[in-house]
């Protein structure tokens, strides 16, 4: 039998989660141009690889785990109730590149409750055309967690991840970060 484990796809509104969904899916939800498209949480399978799968969620945007509506009280429900079925192994903090900074504190209030956390930069095709450099090596050790940069609108930084040589403390965390592509010199 496959082992089977939790992932959140979390973020703020319009980084791109549901897109990033999609590519590890297979699937085909509906994204759009304004926060607000993903109200509830969906799901899908993603294999990956030593019959590992993962339950993917996709949770609606949220700035924060201080809830403002009803859809970000939905991530933050399941974040503090470890008893819940969905409760997360490893939560997978989408942000977007060009609004890394404010997308960062987020991050942070999700590695404080103790859920292993890889951060996703999307939309890492902008940065040439946005002069935007990041050193990712740096960006890693400073908030200690590995970092996948992707373009979900190009479907790059998925499968070359896949051989990345860097070992996560948690094999959970390594089976999903393998998954990506980590490729930052290609952006």
């Amino acid at each position: 039998m496959a082992k089977q484990f939790n992932v959140a796809l979390i973020g703020n509104p319009n980084t791109g989660k549901t897109s990033v969904f999609n590519r590890l899916t297979g699937l085909n939800q509906q994204v759009g141009n304004y926060p607000g498209i993903t109200v509830e949480k969906k799901q899908g399978i993603c294999k990956l690889d030593r019959g590992v799968k993962a339950h993917v969620l996709d949770l609606p945007g949220t700035y924060s785990l201080n809830a403002s509506s009803l859809d970000e009280n939905v991530v933050i429900e399941l974040l503090l109730n470890k008893n819940d079925k969905d409760f997360p192994d490893v939560a997978v903090v989408v942000t977007d590149i060009e609004n890394l900074k404010r997308n960062l504190l987020l991050f942070t209030q999700i590695k404080d409750l103790g859920i292993p956390t890889i951060l996703v930069i999307n939309m890492a095709d902008r940065m040439k055309r946005k002069a935007i450099t990041l050193d990712v090596a740096a960006l890693e050790l400073r908030l200690e967690t590995k970092i996948a940069l992707i373009s979900s609108r190009e479907n790059r930084g998925f499968e070359s991840f896949k051989k990345a040589h860097h070992q996560l403390q948690n094999p959970i965390c390594y089976a999903l970060f393998k998954r990506f592509k980590y490729c930052p010199r290609v952006f």
